[in-house]
């Protein structure tokens, strides 16, 4: 079952009530003049699909991917199958037809859990590689008849991210702003791969903080891949995401002292990212995927405690580290 939230008139924030599967919020742009209608990360069950599908008259001109984590294009395939035309901007249009690239340069493979996650990937939650994909740059505008929309990149979360500044041409309707995974939700910004970037991340908050309050309106609706949507501006939401980053290297810088070298493992699962309550309830694969995000949200930060001079690698092969 859909929830249709009505950001203006049109547009709807949509959301998913099942407890089962990974979805993520979705931007549903209704019968648009001589262009029909158009989706923006809409991840949802195959049942949720075709109830949407069906709602709209089986008449989709168009979807659109922010990014390629599987939370939000893991049952994109479904959208193939009805003949709908799928974007997903560079470089990450090539995982969506072959998820062994995305797993290589992500880590999995390295890190000794690639098995696992291809199980998930491909038995659990039953992806399925597209056969054709449309790859934009992220920074193109795409026009649909009064509506402008235009891709913004904010990498960091990953190489290809993309925001969404959803325009009308008559200025009959507000701006809408889709940050998919900025990371404005309570549980803020997320870098648990190896194609993370601390420092892009916060650039992309910047960028799109700078969008959100000034920009071409500074009337602006916001909504995100996950979490609730903000009809009336907060400036402070921003202030708040970069915040967390900080406070997830304060503690990283925490688990370290001067005088003895720590293991990146002997820390990981310590509570910097993942509560220890949570992680007590997985089981044995869930926690070692967990285990793996983890990993890398910690190393994101002690290379950049290094480059602070704050923190000494001992050990590279290892992974061992002290104050310095």
């Amino acid at each position: 079952m859909l929830n249709y939230e009505k950001l203006e008139d049109g547009i709807f924030l949509v959301r998913s009530n099942s407890k089962f599967g990974e979805q993520c919020n979705g931007i549903l742009i209704k019968n648009i003049e001589n262009s029909g209608n158009i989706l923006i990360d809409c991840n949802f069950n195959s049942n949720e699909i075709q109830e949407l599908y069906k709602s709209l008259n089986n008449k989709l001109t168009a979807y659109y991917a922010s990014h390629t984590h599987l939370d939000h294009v893991s049952n994109i395939h479904y959208y193939e199958t009805l003949g709908v035309k799928i974007y997903c901007p560079i470089p990450e249009d090539r995982y969506l037809k072959d998820m062994n690239t995305f797993m290589e340069e992500n880590g999995m493979v390295d890190c000794g859990v690639d098995d696992i996650f291809r199980n998930i990937i491909l038995q659990t939650l039953n992806f399925k590689h597209l056969t054709r994909c449309t790859a934009f740059k992220p920074g193109t505008k795409f026009n649909y008849g009064k509506i402008i929309l235009e891709t913004i990149h904010i990498p960091g979360h990953s190489p290809g991210h993309t925001a969404y500044l959803i325009r009308d041409k008559t200025c009959v309707r507000r701006d809408i702003l889709f940050v998919s995974d900025l990371g404005i939700e309570r549980s803020g910004p997320w870098y648990g791969l190896k194609h993370c970037n601390l420092k892009a991340y916060r650039n992309s908050i910047k960028k799109i903080e700078d969008i959100y309050l000034y920009g071409s309106s500074d009337d602006k609706i916001l909504a995100s891949g996950h979490g609730k949507s903000y009809l009336i501006k907060q400036p402070e939401i921003f202030r708040n995401t970069l915040k967390k980053i900080e406070i997830n290297e304060g503690k990283v810088l925490s688990m370290f002292h001067a005088d003895k070298p720590k293991n990146l493992n002997d820390i990981t699962l310590k509570g910097v990212y993942y509560t220890e309550k949570h992680i007590r309830n997985l089981f044995t694969d869930f926690k070692k995927i967990h285990f793996f995000w983890e990993w890398y949200i910690i190393l994101h930060h002690i290379n950049e405690l290094i480059e602070k001079n704050k923190l000494i690698e001992v050990d590279s092969e290892q992974k061992s580290f002290m104050l310095k």
